[in-house]
């Protein structure tokens, strides 16, 4: 009974496990099987989505495609004009379409091997690629201009001598002729001298006056040429940046791009092949041509040039008639005389560069006896050099001995820069000074006259070349010559792109100076010590250094001028405290330079010049330097003060530069004596008048900033200041200039404001208080002198105008033109004035009787308004503004009308010496001139976006009618093409005529030509 019991339990119990387990399966198997069909509809549902996507994303791509082929075709049309380039946004654009492109089609490759489920398990990269798609549809949409302006010039007009003999102009009509064939390249070779860069730049000046289609760009290439060089100089002619990339191919890839059509390569002075596909491979776009120019008949035949010129030396006749026309003399050589002369050109051998040195030389002499002289020197076997490749070389020796020692040694110092280096003559001068190669005894303006002097000289005798008004050069014969001289003494390693210094061996004991100006090099390996203990002038400049070893200076006894200008170095060596003999330091521009050691023991040091560095206090010992003539501290904008005193050490102190938020020691610059510049800063206008009242009479220079805060100029050239200012501040220009920033002029103490004017070429006021009670009482009413040429306001809310009609009236027929500063005047802006409403207001009312010729405004020549929005007429009497050369309007909101005629003037009247007139953002102007207006000197005008302008008044001439000869450039917007058409002219010809001149251009910068 039990055992059954038991039995039936355990039965029981057994069954009702096996019921609950089935149950428990049951439910596992369903909700398993409920996950299982989830999933399933989940994953379907996703490959289906993707799909979806996927197809979406491919009609997206496809759209993209298209938009791409579209841009891609209108930039290639656009850039064949050789006007335009794509923007550098767009071109990423397209970079990054293409990449997509190939992912996706990877991406396809794929799905179609994986299927859509595998690879969906893995990752949603169609989406993520999708949304990229798609983020390059909307970029597309905000590129505005596609195009900017590609190219800031067609090229520059060279200073050319004229050509002499049979040859050259044979030369020059046959290269004419190439140029007019299908000849893509063309190799002009001959001797070192014998005038193949004159040749090849008549041929440039030709193709730029000719060919108005054609963009020319001028490289000199030289022995020591880099490809990277190359492809720099000709993104700068296009307008390409190519600082981001350093790869020669993609280099090479974005000039083809960039160049455009009917581009002229001329590669001046080949040595050596080079490959012209590293150049972006100009000859295989339309229109592209190569001209160079070498020494070897081999370089043309590697260069692959179609047709090879000679250029051979002169015949005897024709030698000597360049001689005769390089000596420039006034009446006929006596006939004995002459016969020498004959003899002299013979020696040259038909070269024209020794010609013209030689001639050069003998310019002005009359003696026959300093003639025979000559030419027996000149026949001395010794000038003889056998390892030269042409006679050449010995005339540059002589005409080089004809000078004396002083106008020699400078030539030898230009030798320091590297080859077909463009020299500027301010630079020059300076280091002229430095090095004690003029008269140190003399003023500092003294000695930058003998500077001149001297360089004209060396460009009078032809041993330098002039570039223009700014710079010389040598020829790289005469280079040569000055190196070989200098052989032994002077080690020039300049502009070669030198990543290390040379190293020990090569800096030998007897080395006088050593130039590495210009180079790669970031540091001087530690430990380097050269042994040159006549040692005199060490070059460093504008090299990215870092650092310098305590030894490098160590053995450098000698050394007299050091120049670590434009550097990375952040510290000094201690050594350098040592460099007793130093005489000038040179470490403008080193924007790193915190840490300089003691200078107490370099008393000979007569320069030292620190602007640009972030130095926090004057160094240590600086109080020593009794002998210091130049002191600048400019744009230091981490210094914080001045110890006071300081100035009183420096007895002979000459010109002296201090940073502008610093304020300057009134009474210590006072009694310097012999101090002949001064620029920095002031604290008030009264300040500067008690200076200018009490300055002494030898001080010929000043730039005077007054009131101007600490954040302007604490950072220096970092805050922006562009290279013009920067040029003013840090040039030995002799330009006297004051600045106000927020003075109050009606609340200063001191009363009489003359001493703004007195003496002072430029006075300009910013954000000033009371400015229109200045201009009309302390200003105009000056009983000084006055000097003042530049006057620029800006930002002064009380300004309204100059003159009103009765003050104007009253003082043009009373005017002393000694004592009105509005009489010197050639150039007024006026910016960002609030309240102005004209230069004279009531201006329309007639006058009589006429006023005297000699007016207010008779010598003003430049007139710059921007941002006047209460002014509606410029209130400019005609016959006050008979020399302006420049008018300039911008962004003016209110003006109507520029120039309103008065009854009686006549229905044409001039302004006949306005070369440029530029009206931009005048969005109520109505006219320029209420009758025609003659300009017959008009080069430029510039229209932009002054749509309600309904006519350009013009006089065109009557008898046959053209605009004024004068005129070359239209510039307009882009945007302003359909305003232009719609102008009215007095004949239907008129707009056709103008039209070739119209030039439409894209983007926010000017065209430049």
């Amino acid at each position: 009974m039990v055992i059954n019991l038991f039995y039936f339990y355990f039965f029981l119990t057994q069954t009702t496990l096996i019921k609950m387990l089935k149950q428990i399966m049951e439910s596992f198997f369903s909700k398993v099987g409920d996950k299982l069909v989830e999933y399933g509809f989940d994953t379907l549902r996703d490959e289906m989505n993707s799909k979806s996507t996927f197809e979406a994303m491919r009609n997206n791509l496809n759209s993209l495609s298209d938009k791409a082929f579209d841009v891609e075709k209108t930039i290639e049309k656009a850039e064949q004009s050789g006007k335009k380039k794509r923007k550098r946004e767009v071109e990423k654009w397209l970079e990054q379409v293409k990449m997509i492109e190939n992912q996706i089609r990877t991406l396809e490759r794929e799905v179609q091997t994986e299927g859509f489920l595998r690879k969906f398990l893995t990752g949603d990269q169609v989406t993520q690629l999708s949304t990229s798609v798609n983020k390059l549809v909307e970029q597309s949409r905000h590129f505005g201009e596609l195009l900017v302006d590609g190219y800031k010039t067609r090229g520059e007009l060279l200073l050319t001598t004229k050509l002499s003999g049979k040859m050259f102009k044979e030369n020059l009509e046959r290269i004419e002729k190439f140029l007019e064939s299908d000849k893509s390249s063309i190799g002009i070779y001959g001797m070192g001298g014998a005038g193949k860069t004159s040749l090849a730049k008549h041929i440039n000046n030709i193709i730029l006056e000719k060919y108005q289609e054609n963009r020319v760009c001028w490289i000199t290439v030289s022995q020591d040429f880099s490809i990277k060089k190359l492809q720099d100089e000709i993104a700068h002619f296009v307008g390409l940046d190519l600082f981001d990339e350093d790869n020669e191919d993609k280099r090479a890839a974005r000039l083809n791009r960039a160049i455009g059509n009917n581009f002229i390569l001329i590669l001046d002075d080949v040595w050596a092949k080079i490959y012209l596909e590293k150049l972006g491979d100009p000859l295989r776009l339309e229109g592209c041509r190569l001209i160079l120019t070498t020494r070897s008949l081999e370089v043309c035949c590697r260069m692959g040039c179609q047709e090879k010129v000679k250029v051979e030396k002169l015949l005897t006749n024709e030698a000597w008639d360049l001689f005769k026309q390089i000596i420039e003399q006034d009446i006929a050589l006596a006939p004995e005389i002459e016969e020498i002369a004959k003899n002299m050109a013979k020696v040259c051998d038909g070269l024209p560069l020794g010609i013209i040195v030689l001639a050069g030389s003998m310019r002005g002499e009359t003696s026959i006896h300093v003639w025979r002289n000559e030419l027996e020197k000149l026949r001395d076997p010794n000038m003889v050099q056998e390892d030269m490749e042409d006679e050449v070389f010995k005339v540059l020796k002589y005409s080089l001995h004809r000078l004396d020692l002083n106008h020699q040694l400078c030539f030898l110092y230009c030798s320091l820069y590297g080859e077909d280096f463009k020299i500027e003559k301010e630079e020059l001068i300076k280091r002229f000074i430095s090095e004690e190669l003029v008269d140190i005894r003399k003023s500092r303006l003294s000695q930058f006259d003998q500077g001149h002097s001297i360089l004209n000289k060396l460009v009078k005798v032809c041993l330098l070349e002039s570039v223009d008004h700014f710079s010389v050069k040598m020829h790289d014969l005469v280079r040569s010559m000055a190196l070989k001289i200098t052989k032994g003494k002077n080690m020039v390693f300049s502009k070669l792109y030198l990543k290390e210094i040379p190293n020990e061996g090569e800096w030998i004991r007897d080395l006088e100076k050593v130039s590495l100006m210009n180079n790669s090099m970031i540091e001087i390996p530690d430990g380097m010590s050269s042994a040159c203990p006549k040692l005199a002038t060490l070059i460093l400049s504008r090299n990215p250094l870092k650092f310098i070893p305590n030894s490098f200076f160590s053995k450098l006894v000698n050394l007299c001028f050091l120049d670590l200008s434009g550097t990375d170095i952040e510290k000094l060596p201690n050594s350098l405290s040592n460099l007793e003999n130093l005489k000038a330091l040179n470490l403008q521009g080193c924007q790193h330079l915190v840490d300089i050691p003691d200078l107490g023991r370099l008393k000979k040091l007569r320069e030292l010049d620190l602007s640009d560095t972030r130095i926090e206090k004057v160094p240590q010992g600086m109080e020593e330097l009794a002998n210091l003539r130049f002191l600048s501290l400019i744009f230091a904008g981490s210094l914080k003060t001045l110890p006071e005193g300081l100035f009183l050490n420096f007895p002979l102190l000459q010109c002296l530069r201090l940073p502008c938020h610093i304020e300057a020691p009134i009474e210590e610059i006072l009694r310097l004596k012999h101090l002949e510049q001064f620029r920095g800063g002031m604290k008030n206008v009264s300040n500067f008048c008690k200076f200018n009242r009490c300055r002494q009479s030898q001080l010929t220079c000043f730039m005077i900033h007054v009131n101007r805060g600490d954040d302007d100029f604490k950072n220096g050239m970092n805050k922006g200041d562009d290279h013009y200012k920067i040029w003013r501040w840090t040039s030995e220009n002799h330009v006297n200039e004051v600045v106000l920033f927020q003075c109050d002029l009606k609340n200063e103490e001191e009363e009489d404001f003359s001493m703004l004017f007195h003496d002072n070429k430029c006075l300009e006021l910013r954000n000033c208080e009371g400015v229109r009670n200045f201009l009309l009482t302390d200003f105009l009413k000056s009983n000084m002198p006055s000097s003042l040429e530049t006057l620029v306001i800006s930002r002064c809310g009380g300004m309204e105008c100059f003159l009103t009609n009765e003050r104007f009236l009253t003082t043009s027929r009373e005017l002393d033109s000694r004592f009105f500063p509005l009489r010197t005047l050639t150039s007024i802006r006026l910016i960002e004035l609030e309240n102005f409403v004209g230069l004279i207001q009531n201006v329309g009312v007639a006058v009589e009787p006429p006023l005297p010729q000699e007016a207010v405004f008779s010598s003003l020549r430049f007139l710059t308004i921007a941002r006047c929005h209460k002014m509606r007429e410029l209130g400019l009497p005609l016959l006050e503004f008979q020399n302006l050369e420049n008018i300039c309007i911008s962004e003016c909101g209110k003006i109507e009308e520029i120039i309103k005629v008065r009854e009686g003037e006549g229905r044409v009247v001039s302004l006949p010496k306005l070369t440029w007139l530029e009206l931009r953002d005048l969005p109520r102007l109505k006219s320029i001139c209420n009758t025609t207006l003659s300009c017959s000197s008009i080069v430029a005008i510039h229209l932009q976006r002054c749509r309600e302008l309904k006519k350009l008044p013009l006089h065109f001439d009557l008898t046959s009618p053209s605009p004024p000869q004068t005129l070359k450039y239209i510039w307009m917007y882009e945007e302003d093409k359909e305003w232009w058409e719609s102008l009215e002219w007095e004949h239907p010809t008129h707009s056709h005529l103008l039209q070739p001149l119209v030039i439409f251009f894209g983007g926010w910068k000017y065209p430049i030509l």
